[in-house]
């Protein structure tokens, strides 16, 4: 099973990677500012995806083994400031309050915070049986926190869902596409992140943590190019829709 979780992570790191360089050369050429957002979240979400897959490669958790503490603060950071940029990049179609930009620094930095405090206090090994880590002490409950955070990506991943599935049918042609892709991307992520709690939270039998670890594992490897397809869609896909009709405008 760990060999073909490598396997698909590095899958998933290759897409979001070069989701990732498309996106910044595509703004090196305009340099707009929707571009930007693009490029500096779909950057991050890239990159770890990438360290990630290169962490799993060299610590096994299912035997304890940990990255270094300064890689998993990371790694947190990382990602939370490629979603914040994905929000960032939402609000350039769906101008959003200001209290809304100022609530999402808020948590950003809340979460932020809590990654830089909160240290993993248990491990789950091979068949998915939780084990202890002595001598970690947090401020709050490890699975507290993770709890937290699985909300927390539930919520912003399903919010840019929605919101792009509903923009896609706004638009028309290739705009329409293009949303549509992305928005069932980072539904097919937040259908990923509501599963997770079943396994960590719940005491699901071997077969089922087998079935829900494989359905996590490619339900996520699929959003990848739906995602890169949506962000940047390569010429064959462009040829097929009238010349003109890919911009996304307000």
């Amino acid at each position: 099973m760990r060999t073909s979780t490598l396997i698909t992570s590095y899958l998933q790191a290759f897409i979001f990677a070069a989701l990732g360089l498309r996106c910044i050369m595509a703004w090196l050429r305009g340099r707009d500012k929707r571009s930007g957002h693009l490029a500096l979240a779909a950057g991050l979400f890239g990159n770890s995806s990438l360290l990630g897959a290169i962490t799993n490669t060299i610590y096994d958790s299912t035997k304890g083994e940990q990255a270094p503490r300064w890689e998993q603060v990371l790694a947190s950071v990382v990602i939370f400031m490629s979603i914040y940029a994905f929000l960032l990049f939402l609000s350039d179609f769906i101008p959003f309050p200001t209290w809304v930009h100022v609530l999402l620094v808020i948590i950003t930095i809340g979460t932020v915070v809590l990654a830089i405090i909160e240290r993993p206090d248990i491990f789950y090994d091979a068949n998915f049986v939780k084990h202890p880590i002595p001598g970690v002490h947090n401020p709050i409950p490890y699975l507290s926190y993770v709890g937290y955070l699985l909300v927390y990506l539930a919520v912003a991943f399903g919010v840019l869902a929605v919101a792009f599935l509903v923009y896609g049918f706004r638009t028309r042609a290739l705009a329409r596409f293009r949303m549509l892709c992305i928005g069932f991307g980072f539904l097919l992520l937040a259908i990923v992140i509501g599963l997770l709690p079943r396994l960590i939270f719940g005491d699901p039998s071997a077969q089922t943590i087998k079935t829900l670890l494989n359905i996590v594992r490619y339900v996520a490897l699929v959003s990848g190019p739906l995602l890169f397809v949506g962000f940047a869609p390569p010429a064959f896909v462009r040829q097929r829709f009238p010349e003109g009709a890919g911009e996304i405008s307000h």
